[in-house]
């Protein structure tokens, strides 16, 4: 019996120690192994089989680690790498280590300069930026959604084929960035030079939306040269110039530059607001007690009060300056062209200086005014804004003229010889845009 009884005894001692080793390294030793991993909110996310405690470094002695949550997953802060993943399962037994892990995510992408407008059979290049952190190989995939109104090449050109609208898709990995894209007729493709043979505005040709498209087209140019700088203005002019299909009439203005009458007029002659002024619906913006006349859209027809007479309404030149500088977010006043002591006009906005010095000493730049006219150097009846500089040496001049062989706005090209007789002075615009130049170009094909 006492025999027996140690034999017993011997093999349930035997078992019971068996189901410790079995136990030790069944549970204790067994080792947890990384199931999944990925990258949320900048921390690095290693998903396990079980229960355990993660680090991530070169000594795990000294390092914190980071305990599995109810999902098995520990949550490191992001390091790009190559670094050591240490695992450890829950009675801290530790995995074989893996060495030089790399990790990456991609943040986002971001189509730059927002919406795109173009004429039919034009071109635009878009930009993008991609954030991410380490190493990707992953492409932004650019992808139209009607490419029969618009198509995207691989190096982010736009070509438009058809009026209407789609949108253009930038993809980085799952991030996505949109941008609309529209195609129209109301404007054409920005020419090398202006053309003489465009017409003039008339009147009823654009109905109110038509009228909120081109607004928005508008603040779209300025927007991309730069809100409140001088590239800026420099859009605005090169748009109603060159992208605008009609001339603008040469209109004087039915106010304070006329001596028989002591009002400021707005809309007729000049329009003091952001946008065109193609539609009635554009009285809203002008204040009742300086209506002379009108009011009336540009093209429309209405007394001109200066010549006795009936013509399309449009701009005179300080007219067509102001509007240019409003475009870009500027308040110029209510000024006209000339020098004259003790009165405020266009002549005021920066310092004047020769403008045959200017040009020889290279200190005039797209965006400068220009005065000139009759009555001499000292006359300076005449106003314009230098819209560009080609790179054969051509000036190109924003400028409302009224004389029978060039009437109305134009971009008018000339040498400097040519310049010379008719502009005598350049202001320089630098303090009035606040020194600020935007995305400038010398000329609108670069």
């Amino acid at each position: 019996m006492e025999e027996s009884s140690k034999r017993s005894f011997k093999i349930i001692l035997g078992m019971l120690i068996g189901s410790l080793i079995y136990c030790y390294f069944f549970y204790y030793t067994k080792p947890v192994h990384r199931t999944e991993t990925y990258v949320e909110n900048n921390e690095i996310v290693i998903v396990l089989d079980g229960e355990g405690h993660c680090y991530l470094g070169d000594d795990p002695d000294k390092g914190k680690w980071a305990d599995t949550d109810d999902s098995y997953a520990c949550r490191l802060p992001f390091v790009s790498g190559p670094v050591d993943l240490y695992l450890s399962n829950r009675y801290n037994y530790r995995a074989p280590k893996e060495e030089g892990l790399i990790f990456s995510y991609i943040e986002s992408v971001k189509i730059l300069g927002g919406d795109v407008y173009l004429a039919v059979d034009d071109e635009e290049k878009i930009t993008y930026e991609t954030k991410y952190k380490g190493e990707i190989d992953e492409k932004v995939i650019l992808t139209s959604a009607d490419p029969k109104i618009a198509e995207i090449s691989e190096d982010g050109v736009i070509h438009s084929d058809a009026p209407g609208k789609t949108t253009v898709t930038a993809t980085f990995g799952d991030m996505k960035d949109t941008i609309n894209v529209t195609v129209t007729d109301l404007i054409v493709k920005m020419p090398p030079e202006f053309d003489t043979s465009k017409p003039f505005l008339s009147a009823e040709l654009y109905s109110e939306e038509d009228n909120d498209l081109m607004d928005a087209i508008l603040e779209s140019r300025v927007e991309k040269a730069g809100y409140l700088t001088r590239a800026g203005a420099v859009a605005a002019a090169r748009f109603l110039g060159l992208e605008f299909p009609y001339r603008i009439n040469y209109f004087t203005e039915n106010g304070r530059i006329n001596s028989y009458r002591n009002v400021e007029a707005d809309g007729e002659g000049r329009y003091y607001h952001k946008g065109l002024y193609l539609h009635p619906s554009r009285y809203v913006n002008i204040d009742p007690t300086r209506i002379v006349s009108g009011p009336k859209p540009w093209g429309y027809p209405m007394a001109e009060l200066s010549y006795n007479r009936v013509a399309a309404n449009g701009l005179d030149c300080s007219g067509s300056i102001t509007w240019i500088l409003v475009q870009a977010g500027f308040d110029p006043g209510d000024i006209g062209a000339g020098i004259m002591a003790g009165v405020k006009d266009m002549t005021d906005l920066g310092e004047m200086y020769w403008l045959a010095d200017a040009i020889d000493n290279k200190t005039i730049k797209v965006g400068d005014l220009l005065s000139g006219g009759d009555g001499g150097a000292a006359g300076g009846g005449h106003i314009a804004l230098l819209a560009a500089i080609d790179p054969d040496g051509y000036f190109y001049v924003a400028e409302e003229l009224g004389y029978r062989t060039h009437w109305g706005f134009w971009l008018r090209k000339y040498d400097r010889n040519e310049l010379l007789r008719y502009f005598y002075w350049q202001v320089d615009m630098d303090e009035f845009y606040g020194h600020k130049d935007g995305n400038l170009t010398d000329y609108w094909m670069e």
